[in-house]
């Protein structure tokens, strides 16, 4: 098994305060099922049609955006973007219509 290493290798300032934004909204987001777990809401009861909503609606979007259809080249283009391999440390590998591979380096969302 390898360990995981989620140390950023980008310091830019412009970089790490926007990561700081994303790891206060990680935080914000664990606290709130926190207390919706001590009121007796199981995670599992609610968390998957919630990230089923997301994920569709975003979705929907990002489609628009690249001009819809099913290429994943359009979705590097609008998810995959340079700001956001920056605050990831992504390495996109390879990328068709029909295949992407990134290597995520570093992720916020952990931290927090």
């Amino acid at each position: 098994m390898s360990n995981i290493k989620n140390e950023p290798r980008i310091k830019n300032p412009i970089v790490v305060a926007v990561r700081e934004q994303l790891e206060h909204r990680a935080l914000w987001m664990y606290l709130l099922c926190d207390e919706a777990k001590k009121k007796g809401l199981a995670p599992e009861q609610y968390a998957p049609d919630a990230i089923r909503r997301c994920g569709l609606y975003q979705g929907a979007e990002l489609r628009r955006k690249a001009g819809g259809g099913d290429s994943l080249k359009g979705l590097k283009k609008t998810l995959f973007s340079k700001p956001a391999q920056w605050m990831f440390e992504m390495d996109i590998k390879q990328c068709t219509d029909d295949h992407l591979d990134i290597d995520f380096h570093y992720c916020p969302l952990v931290k927090a």
